[in-house]
């Protein structure tokens, strides 16, 4: 490719230089917008006075725009394509506007009796208020949602037929990377990752004291879930069979941790992790109880409202993965704007669901089925879906209604889990599919500005410097498997050297600690294969990162601030195995001198202990490769994301908006047509 452009003489690290100085620029330009209009804007919350007089707010709200249209001219002179937007204004404005109606019921009376008592008066004002604030709200989510659901039981069915879903997402993938659509990678990198898995996945969901957590524990006759009146769930819990009881933690930056079930409330619990300050990314709990199938797993999730508002948002996160969802409706609250928000959310990510009226316990039996069908008829009403409805408790002569809801519904279903996994599973494989076709109708419809994408391409240097990126985590790879082999073969070395020591040792002195000489023989000896581990993290995160400052550099984008630093190595417990060691100075053999001495202790290490210090040293050796795989894996997945993104946006790139539109309106009709007899001939074309 020549460094020169046919126009102007810029070449094209020029190019990329001014499209990196615009972009900079117009984020300024948005800041200033936004100073402008939250200074002038009736909120309550306002970050800035305003001093502004309305010709200045008029002057500088044209001269942003002349700006703007100075910088897209010459983009266009300079053929420098403007970027692809990263999601729709709509769906983002949507998502915040959920997050206000869960807000609003923040707002009932019997909220606000936790800060004080409120007077009938001031109850009756305070409904008014929510009341008309969701009204608001409501109508304005309403809107934005025409159009995108329509019938979701309809929706499940058509979903459901989705064919041949492994060449599906294969399409789907070739189409969001040559489109610039990066906004699905994640809903596709998801339904990969469950495809993987092959689990199924049963989401609990509910508000803060719905029941969530006693209702799985009641299920799985057990308590390893920690209950309360106080918002307890701080992130997912997921539970599924295992031979032994036991929980495991995964962090933001530490190391995964095992633990026992007794200790779970330390990292699962907003009394004892407050608003997550300990930066736990994933909770799981493996189980032996009966009710646990093989291959289905439990998710106790976040409750929605109350002091959890902020961890809604872990929850509102996980709805994609979720199989079956469990949604609990307080009785004594009644169904609320967040149980219809849950149980929609469902029905759109192609997951089935089941509404529990938690402490039925409270109301008698004719009570218990004037809300169940008050449920069916709002959910018929608002939602349009016939989802099924039952009254539970799990305390006293009332726990009878979980157990019949167990027997005569969820445990038939779960009996159909693998046919059950692969329907929900095409359904999700069907909304993404239906997801794309909507972006591309859209794209046609903005017309050939918006289709043509970027033009630019990788340069050698650049797709050089991500392979290269490749092999060298495939070379760290195979070396944390050389390095924490090397400690497993170092018993013989290690009783060898400590031999000699303690063999000298005696013949100084009859008071010898051994423990200690042991002790400090393995931490010297483990020292070097230890930090040669450590070394090569580090080796492996600088290489890297002159990779993607090298790719970044050719393709004119910008580079991640920083990889994962290595965190959490384990150190080596010496205490653990030179306890154990006992050397006693042999009166008759101390008079052959040092030599024979050496021998005896040598002998005595290897009769005794020798097998001892083999599993000691294996099982560090297997705490470290595991230390070092993890690290690696978080520094592949940094790599991957980065050239997923850089890849996506050049190599495959259009040449032309002439032959973007036809590439367009290819794809479209190609998955429009998915399934149908013209399938192979759409593909056959490509």
């Amino acid at each position: 490719m020549n460094d020169e452009t046919e126009t102007h003489g810029f070449s094209e690290h020029h190019q990329r230089h001014v499209r990196t100085t615009f972009q900079y620029i117009d984020k300024l330009l948005s800041e200033a917008e936004h100073t402008m209009a939250d200074a002038g804007s009736p909120s309550p919350f306002r970050t800035h006075s305003d001093d502004a007089r309305p010709i200045q707010r008029k002057v500088t709200h044209d001269y942003i725009l002349r700006i703007r249209e100075a910088m897209r001219r010459v983009m266009e002179e300079l053929n420098i394509p403007p970027s692809e937007p990263h999601s729709g204004a709509v769906w983002a404005a949507a998502i915040n506007l959920m997050f206000c109606s869960i807000s609003l019921n923040e707002l009932t009376p019997e909220r606000m009796h936790a800060y004080g008592p409120l007077s009938p008066d001031a109850a009756d004002k305070l409904d008014g208020i929510r009341a008309e604030l969701d009204g608001l709200v409501g109508k304005l989510r309403s809107y934005l949602g025409k159009g995108a659901g329509g019938d979701l039981q309809q929706r499940l069915q058509q979903l459901g037929k989705t064919g041949d879903e492994i060449r599906l997402l294969s399409e789907i993938e070739r189409i969001i990377t040559a489109h610039g659509l990066v906004e699905f990678r994640g809903t596709l990198n998801m339904l990969l990752d469950r495809m993987e898995g092959a689990a199924f996945e049963v989401g609990v969901f509910g508000r803060v004291s719905s029941g969530k957590s006693s209702l799985l524990n009641y299920i799985l006759q057990t308590d390893v879930l920690p209950i309360g009146v106080t918002p307890v769930t701080a992130i997912p819990t997921r539970i599924s069979h295992g031979p032994v009881a036991e929980a495991g933690i995964e962090f933001a930056e530490a190391q995964p941790q095992i633990i026992a079930l007794s200790e779970l409330p330390e990292f699962a619990t907003e009394q004892k992790n407050p608003g997550n300050k300990k930066h736990v990314t994933r909770i799981f709990v493996k189980l032996p109880s009966v009710r646990l199938a093989e291959g289905v797993t439990f998710v106790d999730t976040p409750g929605l409202g109350s002091l959890a508002v902020a961890d809604a948002e872990e929850t509102i996160a996980y709805l994609p993965r979720c199989d079956l969802g469990i949604v609990l409706i307080d009785a004594s609250a009644g169904l609320t704007q967040d149980d219809l928000v849950v149980v929609q959310a469902l029905y759109q990510a192609g997951a089935s669901a089941m509404i529990l009226i938690s402490k039925a316990d409270l109301f008698s039996g004719a009570d218990r089925e004037r809300m169940i069908e008050y449920v069916k008829k709002n959910l018929r009403n608002q939602l349009r879906v016939e989802a099924p409805v039952h009254a539970v408790s799990v305390f006293g002569a009332d726990a009878a209604l979980c157990d019949r809801w167990f027997e005569s519904e969820l445990r038939p279903f779960l009996a159909q889990h693998h046919e059950l996994a692969i329907t929900s599973q095409k359904r999700k494989i069907g909304g993404l599919r239906e997801a794309v076709i909507g972006a591309l109708e859209r794209r046609l419809q903005a017309g050939p500005e918006a289709v043509s994408g970027e033009r630019a391409v990788l340069s050698n240097e650049a797709t050089e410097a991500l392979r290269n990126g490749d092999r060298i985590l495939e070379r760290a790879q195979g070396e944390c498997f050389f390095l924490t082999r090397k400690i497993t073969k170092m018993q013989r070395a290690i009783i060898s050297v400590a031999a000699q020591h303690i063999g000298a040792a005696l013949i100084e002195s009859d008071n010898v600690d051994t423990a200690s000489i042991f002790a400090e023989t393995v931490a010297r000896m483990i020292a070097e294969p230890v930090a040669a581990t450590l070394r090569s993290i580090e080796q492996t995160r600088e290489a890297l990162a002159k990779v993607i400052a090298l790719a970044a550099s050719a393709s004119g984008r910008s580079a991640p601030e920083e990889l994962p630093q290595p965190a959490g190595m384990p150190m080596v417990d010496v205490d653990e195995i030179s306890q154990k060691i006992v050397i006693e100075k042999p009166a008759m053999l101390s008079l052959l001198g040092k030599g024979m001495l050496t021998s005896h202790v040598r002998r005595k290490l290897e009769t005794e202990y020798d097998r001892a210090v083999l599993e000691f040293l294996s099982l560090y050796a297997n705490r470290l490769r595991r230390w070092m795989e993890q690290s690696i894996n978080a520094l592949r997945n940094a790599f991957t994301a980065f050239a997923d993104m850089h890849r996506a946006q050049f190599e495959n790139a259009p040449a032309s908006g002439s032959a973007d539109t036809s590439a367009v309106q290819h794809d479209l009709r190609m998955l429009r047509e998915w399934g149908t007899t013209d399938q192979e001939s759409a593909i056959g074309s490509t």
